[in-house]
């Protein structure tokens, strides 16, 4: 890594602090279910890192094979991770805020579902309990994780 270099490899946006608030005044206001869910040991599920990865020491070349705690583009890689799945169940992102996810009803989901992820805690808006846990169930299934409920 280089200082002043490498911003884009290791930057993971997290959602401001008014995009939780208005999912939840938006839940509120449309009677819709809010739940969350928590990834447990986050950086150890996500895909591989694809910005190389490698150090050199000597005649020893290490890969590091999945993002750990400390390294500074874990927290990306695992965004990118989530952004992925998202994206493969419908999702697009809510404008500028990139984690914040929107999915519409039909397909797969019955009813329009809105994701928001901060790291590894997710918050979930949904109209209908039946989509909320059948989204649940896929995510977990993707992720080893808790459902945190209500």
């Amino acid at each position: 890594m280089k200082e002043g270099e490498d911003y884009d490899n290791v930057f993971a946006p997290v959602p401001h602090a008014t995009a939780a608030r208005a999912i939840i005044s938006i839940a509120v206001a449309l009677d819709l279910e809010l739940h969350s869910c928590d990834l447990a040991q986050a950086f150890v599920q996500v895909d591989k890192l694809d910005e190389g990865g490698a150090e050199e020491e000597k005649d020893v070349v290490y890969e590091v094979l999945r993002p750990l705690y400390g390294i500074p583009s874990s927290a990306r890689a695992l965004h990118l991770t989530l952004s992925t799945f998202f994206k493969e169940q419908g999702f697009r992102t809510a404008g500028f805020e990139d984690s914040v996810w929107i999915r519409e009803a039909g397909g797969a989901y019955n009813h329009c579902i809105i994701v928001s992820a901060r790291i590894d805690d997710t918050l979930m808006a949904c109209k209908s309990l039946s989509t909320m846990q059948k989204f649940k169930d896929a995510f977990l299934t993707r992720f080893e994780g808790t459902d945190e409920g209500e």
